[in-house]
């Protein structure tokens, strides 16, 4: 079920051209998969960008051919002339050089996080946060969305070609509009979808109207020391949202997010998913011809429906929270199930790299077929 027009508010009507328009930014760490979409976004409202890296990659040249300066010389930290804001990624230790010439020169600096923080003001946020589960399910939920003609902005960790055009290089990124264009939230801010990361609690800066948190377990211990402080971080996450009446939901695994601790004391809406059916939207998966058919059920009523082409409960569990994020956003399901069930995947989860053959097989007989999924949960 979709939010009526008049609920769906984000937390601040501060725009991002407000905020960015005719200053001069350097994105340090900008080969990133994240920073480069944080950069475009920058750049498509009005900002004047630059970036820096330690070497050329197909990210990098992608950037310049768009007109974007990118150097690769970090250590003399010298800034563009008239620099006014460094934003840079998690990976930039504090004494980078280009951090400290920041600090020296008084220069505000953020984070990836805080940028992105800034980018969702004005616009209908959208989170996607969980241990794992967090760049598959923001790539189908882009993908839907762009099929369903509400075309979002999207900033995903890993590769995903669905996201634009056929003829548009690999990325995690979209540009889309400022406002939704249609159905029935048109005319409402326009869609920003983000994976929302627990690592060093950067999804704390983020201000999402809309959020899903995939699974809690414990991971990143080197910064949190214990399940329960990452149990803790993530409450403190869902308490960002909105309360309900403002059009705050939250989106909750049923079973693998310690759905109770996590959403104690906020005040947006709650809602569970999973494959219990005392879930409020309960997932069905029915395996056959290659592919995972999926059900999703509100109560009685049958949401949405599709077939799968990825393998794994993991990815159907991915699939039917982007499905029902998606409605939320005001997507209509049968276009819902239809671009999910095209989705191809992102780089290195579950991806298909081919069929190796020995010297001297049979062409006739079948190869060893590889898969890249390095960027999966232990878990999973």
């Amino acid at each position: 079920m979709s939010l009526p027009p008049s609920s769906l508010r984000p937390p601040s009507t501060t725009a991002l051209s407000d905020y960015w328009t005719g200053r001069k930014i350097l994105f340090v760490g900008i080969g990133g998969v994240g920073m480069s979409g944080l950069a475009r976004l920058a750049r498509s409202r009005g900002a004047i960008v630059s970036g820096s890296d330690r070497i050329p990659t197909i990210i990098t040249e992608g950037l310049i051919a768009e007109g974007i300066s990118v150097s690769f010389d970090q250590d003399g930290g010298e800034l563009p002339e008239g620099t006014e804001l460094v934003i840079h990624s998690a990976a930039i230790p504090a004494d980078h050089p280009e951090l400290l010439a920041a600090q020296s020169a008084s220069i505000e600096t953020q984070t990836y996080a805080q940028a992105l923080g800034s980018a969702m003001l004005g616009r209908t946020g959208v989170a996607v946060a969980g241990t794992h589960g967090k760049s598959t399910t923001t790539a189908m939920l882009g993908v839907a969305l762009k099929h369903s003609g509400l075309d979002p902005s999207a900033i995903v960790g890993a590769a995903c070609q669905q996201l634009n055009d056929d003829d548009h290089a690999p990325s995690g990124f979209r540009l889309g509009s400022a406002t939704i264009p249609q159905g029935p939230l048109a005319g409402e801010p326009g869609l920003i979808l983000a994976e929302a990361c627990e690592f060093q609690r950067s999804f704390h800066n983020l201000r999402p109207t809309l959020a899903a948190i995939t699974s809690v377990e414990a991971d990143h211990l080197d910064i949190y020391g214990s399940l329960d402080a990452v149990v803790q971080a993530f409450c403190e996450f869902a308490r960002l949202l909105p309360e309900a009446k403002r059009g705050g939901r939250l989106l909750i695994n049923h079973e693998g997010a310690h759905r109770r601790e996590v959403t104690a004391g906020v005040s947006c809406d709650v809602r569970t998913i999973g494959f219990a059916p005392t879930a409020d939207y309960h997932i069905s998966v029915e395996l056959g011809g290659g592919a995972q058919r999926i059900e999703i059920a509100e109560g009685r009523h049958r949401l949405c429906g599709f077939d799968l082409n990825l393998p794994g409960e993991h990815m159907a569990f991915d699939a039917a929270t982007a499905a029902v994020l998606a409605t939320w956003c005001g997507a209509d399901p049968y276009l819902v199930g239809e671009a999910l069930s095209n989705f191809q995947g992102v780089d290195r989860r579950m991806q298909f790299r081919g069929e190796l053959r020995g010297k001297g097989w049979d062409e006739s007989s079948p190869g060893v077929r590889l898969y890249d999924d390095y960027g999966h949960h232990p878990t999973e």
